[in-house]
């Protein structure tokens, strides 16, 4: 770790969060850098975890070596990730193995004769996350720090479990729905508190699943996709109770949404708690800088985080330049990546 370069980040990261506006840089995907590539469903998981782990750690050694030319706001960090699945898996079912993610299937038939999985040191599921960064933070030590691998929202879990389903069960048995979904939040906030007692913390900041740099006390990412597909006012009655008592249980909370979903910002907004809002890009919909744009109001008190590529900074610092924001960026290779912390750093 070079913690000269680590210092830097810390301080423009604190001087960005105590100030009342200000850009941060971090480059997320620089295409052409090679790195070796192995198929998901090679490893055998939920078995051989620690092989699993150990390709991941080489992986990224190789590629923070050609990466580390690029001086953005990225603190190298790993944790264990295996696709998508261990954001719900933890409560029961099966789960299957694809070259790249996992996919949990529907476990919940019938909400009056259903089993979940005991969530604590038994469960294989669990153990694939913490145990998994437990085993990462010995094995690298002072080499990459360790970052929270976040969590699903509560409804995101039971639409893992029952399916496409929940989107009836909203209306024909909201009692049996509402009772899993209080389950799951309880298993999200013991998750997200074991991966606190693990994460990297230095100089009282910790990274979130998605490398943004959070205070310490802070837990994320926290992931709400497919139940944004309700309405405002079904998203306050059924989301909104549960996201709120996920954020009592921290000092505050990354919440990652997809532009598909913006609708529900206002809602989200109101949770003191969330304190940073990532949009993500989806196809066939606005880009997130328009959306940041159309809800400005709303997400005046939080840190936003948004992809852009060069001519979105260059357009919208007006809008920018007394924000406080993430800015991501996927660049083609790694004149591009410094090309654009350059631009940030000159016009933010």
């Amino acid at each position: 770790m070079d913690y000269k370069r680590t210092d830097d980040i810390i301080r423009r990261t604190k001087n960005v969060y105590e100030s009342k506006r200000g850009a941060l840089i971090q480059i997320k995907d620089i295409s052409g850098i090679d790195v070796p590539r192995r198929a998901l469903d090679s490893f055998g998981l939920p078995l051989n975890m620690e092989t699993y782990l150990d390709y991941i750690i080489e992986n990224q050694r190789i590629f923070w070596k050609v990466r580390e030319q690029v001086q953005d706001d990225i603190i190298p960090s790993v944790t264990a990730r295996y696709g998508i699945a261990e954001h719900s898996a933890f409560m029961g079912g099966e789960v299957s193995f694809t070259e790249n993610t996992s996919w949990h299937h529907k476990h919940v038939e019938d909400y009056q004769n259903y089993t979940l999985a005991k969530v604590d040191e038994s469960n294989i599921w669990r153990n694939l996350v913490i145990e998994g960064m437990r085993y990462l933070k010995n094995k690298v030590r002072d080499e990459f720090f360790i970052r929270f691998r976040g969590a699903d929202g509560p409804l995101d879990i039971v639409n893992a479990l029952r399916g496409n389903d929940i989107f009836y069960d909203f209306y024909d048995e909201e009692e049996g729905l509402m009772e899993l979904a209080s389950k799951c939040t309880d298993a999200i906030i013991y998750m997200l508190k074991e991966q606190q007692s693990i994460v990297t913390e230095y100089k009282g900041y910790v990274i979130s699943g998605f490398d943004v740099i959070m205070p310490k006390g802070y837990a994320g990412h926290l992931s709400v996709d497919a139940t944004t597909m309700l309405s405002d006012e079904m998203f306050r009655k059924f989301e909104i109770p549960l996201l709120q008592r996920i954020g009592d249980n921290f000092n505050g909370l990354f919440f990652h949404i997809h532009s598909v979903g913006s609708h529900v910002l206002p809602a989200v907004s109101e949770i003191d708690k969330i304190k940073f809002v990532e949009i993500s890009n989806d196809p066939n919909s606005p880009r997130s800088i328009e959306i940041f744009k159309k809800y400005e109001k709303e997400l005046n008190n939080k840190i936003v985080i948004v992809t852009l590529n060069q001519d979105e900074i260059n357009d919208n610092v007006n809008f920018l330049k007394d924000k406080k924001v993430v800015v991501w960026y996927d660049a083609k290779n790694i004149e591009d990546a410094k090309q654009a912390v350059d631009l940030v750093r000159v016009k933010l």
